[in-house]
């Protein structure tokens, strides 16, 4: 157990403490702070009827438009790089007949439960403008569905913006949130190159962000946001100056995808590789005057929210269940139950409950016109999953708020749990390290855990 050192003292005989602690120490022993300590206790089976309610209330269909793309950014999880997301060497679009069959089953099934709230149709690559004529035809089919049934359809894509001048008034009209892959200034967008040549996609791409903003400035305030990846060619005060400067939008920023490097590709993928935690500390440094703009953005703010999430009171207004019995039980890992917030049809017919899963871990698949899910099946896998997992994750100090995804587990898949590789297990020096950056950030920003436990709905 991690405790304050003067309670640490009262603890142990024979160390002098003072009388404060003492009797702190006291008070808490008494009603049982300092039990013995026993193993995390963690529910390991889910129902079928989990994954059916879960279908039920879909949030979002993402579609896997192409897999081609006109740009080759070294670091893409479609590249040379990456092993796992079904790579071919020829080109594929998505199965229109496909896409469809899995539309209506998701709006049918959401028609007859009723179920309340918006859904989101996405459109994913590749590089999804590349295909549109798929885009505009699956808003084409949704429209009409829309007309039937009394649910809410909202669109978004993600693009690299090269091609968007083409089809923008499309855009405009049908209200789509786009969310644009730009890593900075020209030379942070290094990596960003043509296909059919080594030229820099940066003029182009900044060429149509400002034709965006001057023709549709209102849609743009409202519709555009932007991403970037961080790597050795830029860094995370590069990326804020140059997006917030010229666009006033603070993007969001990802580290490259650890997972499924392949072996001979390492070495490349650790000389590319840049540190989020590292890279915004010395932005930080810098006082930079977008360092209070950019604050909820930060990584200690995140992580704060994170532990908030699990260790408060919003805990237990998200989760009555544990506040009415005595003994808490979680679920190994932070995994979303299976399609509780998306579904992902991929060009080859595999649906699976993420577009940033590995495409082994595929859930179903289009086949012979029908859409094929096996709730009991799924049920039985994950639960396989979380027994596999738990003997890890008893052993792991942040269990409660680990906000990992056990895809991207080394070995989750083999029988032999000894080979199983956590990339965020906390032994209890880690724990103490991030208890420390928690409360650290919390004495300097006062103000940031009660606008977090007031201000910010937390769901579990």
């Amino acid at each position: 157990m991690v405790i304050h050192p003067e309670l640490a003292k009262a603890h142990e005989t024979g160390v002098e403490s003072s009388l404060y602690y003492k009797n702190k120490y006291r008070y808490l022993k008494e009603h049982g702070f300092f039990l013995t300590h026993t193993l995390n206790t963690f529910e390991t089976t889910i129902d079928e009827s989990v994954i059916t309610d879960c279908i039920a209330q879909i949030q979002q269909i993402v579609f896997e438009v192409t897999d081609s793309c006109n740009l080759k950014c070294i670091y893409c999880i479609n590249g040379n790089c990456y092993d796992g997301f079904d790579k071919t060497s020829n080109s594929n679009n998505i199965d229109v007949n496909s896409a469809d069959i899995l539309l209506k089953y998701i709006l049918n099934i959401k028609s007859k439960n009723k179920a309340k709230g918006n859904i989101t149709i996405s459109f994913y690559g590749g590089e999804p403008l590349l295909n549109i004529d798929f885009i505009k035809h699956i808003v084409e089919v949704s429209e009409e569905i829309k007309a039937k049934n009394s649910i809410d359809i909202n669109y978004s894509m993600t693009t690299n913006a090269t091609l968007i001048h083409k089809h923008l008034s499309f855009f405009v009209e049908k209200n789509f949130k786009i969310l644009i892959s730009l890593d900075g200034n020209e030379k942070n967008n290094a990596y960003r190159l043509f296909k059919n040549g080594s030229k820099n996609s940066f003029s182009k791409v900044i060429e149509n962000i400002d034709l965006i903003q001057r023709k549709h400035p209102n849609y743009f305030k409202n519709n555009i946001s932007f991403n970037a990846v961080l790597h050795q060619r830029n860094s995370i005060k590069e990326v804020y100056d140059f997006i917030y400067n010229r666009y006033q939008k603070i993007p969001s920023i990802s580290e490259l995808a650890p997972n499924n490097i392949q072996s001979d590709k390492k070495n490349f993928f650790n000389s590319i590789y840049r540190s989020k935690r590292s890279s915004e500390e010395e932005y930080l440094k810098e006082d930079s005057k977008l360092s209070h703009i950019t604050h909820n953005q930060q990584s200690a703010f995140i992580e704060l929210m994170e532990f908030v999430k699990y260790y408060s009171i919003n805990f237990y207004m998200s989760n009555i269940k544990a506040l009415l019995q005595n003994k808490e039980t979680f679920l190994p890992t932070n995994t979303c139950l299976p399609f509780s917030k998306k579904i992902y049809l991929t060009t080859k017919n595999k649906l699976l409950p993420c577009e940033k899963i590995n495409h082994k871990y595929a859930l179903g698949s289009i086949k012979e016109n029908k859409v094929v899910i096996d709730p009991s099946q799924i049920a039985s896998l994950y639960s396989n999953y979380y027994k596999n997992l738990q003997t890890i994750c008893q052993q792991c100090y942040i269990y409660r708020f680990c906000g990992i995804c056990m895809f991207s587990i080394e070995g989750l898949d083999n029988s032999n749990v000894d080979k199983l590789v956590c990339p965020n297990f906390h032994n209890i020096i880690d724990f103490k390290k991030k208890l420390k950056r928690i409360f650290s950030f919390i004495e300097n920003n006062p103000d940031d855990l009660s606008d977090i436990l007031k201000n910010i709905t937390i769901t579990i």
